[in-house]
Formats: structure tokens, sequence, C-alpha cells
């Protein structure tokens, strides 16, 4: 009887094997018998992975789910999974390319289509995880607590604070307008409006809120690291109350 291989050589077949639902070698691994076969036992296996992996999906992105439904949801999942198998010890690193993917998928063209729909889905609600995970600015004090627009807008002018964009904020512009879907949670096609949108925490609370291009434009050129913020121009002091409350900007 040949002996037996070494534990780590198997752990890394049976890994291969689940991942790309491969039963080569099957055999040399894996007992069979009169009613399973060591391939159909390791189909087994490679089926229950890769549903999980469909459920964990699922979970990240339940809108998409729900407005593709099951069967669309499934071919998204599993042509994903196929391109890009888990290869991280963390179920929440897999997702990080679906809709990446989706857009890569689709019919290029039109960027309103409604194949295009399912990728701009997918980066909202990735975003959402991203921002939910991402180092936030809860416990600073707020920039001007209690203040009015009035004194807000002379602050900014006087440059007594400097600004700069948290890390728990993202930036998205989109082919469409979700907000009656990201309002109500429930799956509804979207308008084929372009939409600016800043997904942002504030009291560790994610929230998706639309934005003017005015506004998307000054958040987009204000710096990332605290060790450059800069002073808020006049032309945005009576909103920076509402962006700082929001969790769209910090200050030093």
């Amino acid at each position: 009887m040949p002996p037996e291989p070494e534990f780590a050589g198997l752990q890394d077949w049976m890994q291969e094997a689940i991942l790309a639902a491969s039963d080569q070698g099957a055999r040399d691994h894996v007992r069979g018998d009169n009613r399973l076969t060591a391939e159909d036992r390791i189909h087994i296996y490679a089926r229950s992975y890769r549903q999980r992996l469909v459920e964990c999906l699922e979970s990240e992105y339940p809108l998409l789910a729900g407005l593709a439904g099951p069967t669309a949801f499934q071919l998204f999942a599993q042509g994903y999974i196929a391109a890009y198998p888990s290869r991280s010890y963390t179920l929440y690193d897999f997702g990080a390319r679906f809709a990446d993917w989706l857009d890569a998928a689709r019919p290029p063209g039109n960027p309103q289509a409604v194949e295009a729909i399912p990728g701009a889905l997918a980066r909202i609600e990735r975003t959402r995880a991203e921002v939910h995970r991402a180092r936030g600015v809860e416990g600073a004090g707020p920039a001007w607590p209690g203040i009015d627009p009035a004194i807000a807008e002379l602050l900014a002018m006087a440059g007594t604070r400097r600004f700069y964009r948290p890390d728990s904020m993202r930036l998205l512009a989109l082919p469409f307008d979700f907000s009656e879907m990201l309002a109500g949670g429930e799956p509804i096609p979207p308008r084929p409006d372009p939409t600016l949108l800043a997904v942002a925490r504030a009291n560790y609370r994610v929230s998706c809120l639309p934005l003017e291009p005015w506004q998307y434009d000054w958040l987009v050129l204000l710096p990332d690291d605290p060790a450059q913020a800069v002073p808020a121009d006049a032309a945005v002091a009576n909103w920076l109350p509402f962006a700082v409350a929001q969790g769209l900007v910090a200050s030093v």
C-alpha cells in the first residue's frame, strides 16, 4: 500500500480541486465506494463550496439579488466565482471585484443600457460595505457645534478650520438614479439619470447622499490626507455644517 500523502500536499490538492471544481487526481486522494465514487465526493464538496460563495454574494449585494431575481443572480455569481475564485482568508475580500466583473461582462456600448444596471448597483453596495469598515471620524468633535450658516461662512473665509476627505466617505458618479431603491430598500428599477453620490458614515451609520455638481467637484479636489487639509472656499461655507455632520468632510 503506498504511503499516505503529506497532509500539506493533500490540503493543497483539495483546495485546488474545490476551487476549480476539478476531479483530476480524485482517485489518488479520495476513497470511493459503490455508492459514491471519488469524483462524486469531490463534486459534492465543490458544489457546496460554490453555493456558499453564492450565498455570501447574496448577503453582500441584497439589492442586486432582489432586483435581478434568483436565476439571473445565480448566473452572475457563478460566472464571477469561475473568474475570481476566493483566494483570501476572509470572504469580505472575495466580493471586491464583483462590480468590475459585471461591467466587463456586459455588452459594450450605452452606459445607460439595462445591462449596465447590475454593475452600477453592485458598485453602490460594495462601496457601502467598504465605508462601513473604513476608518471614520466618530469621536471627533463637530467643527462648529450649533453654529448658524452666516457665522460658518465667516469662519470658513477666515480659514479657522482646514478640511480633508475622510476614508469613510467615497464618491460615485453613476449613470442611473437609484434614490428610490436606496431610500426604501426595495428592488425598484432605477431611472436612467446620471447621478453624483456620496457614500459616507456618520455616528456609525452609512448613508448615500445625492450631490450637486459643485459639491461633488469640491469634494473630489479635497485632500484625503489630514496633513494636507485645506481651508474651505467661501462658496461652500453654507453647506459645510451639513457636510461635516453627515461625515462627508472632516476638519483639523
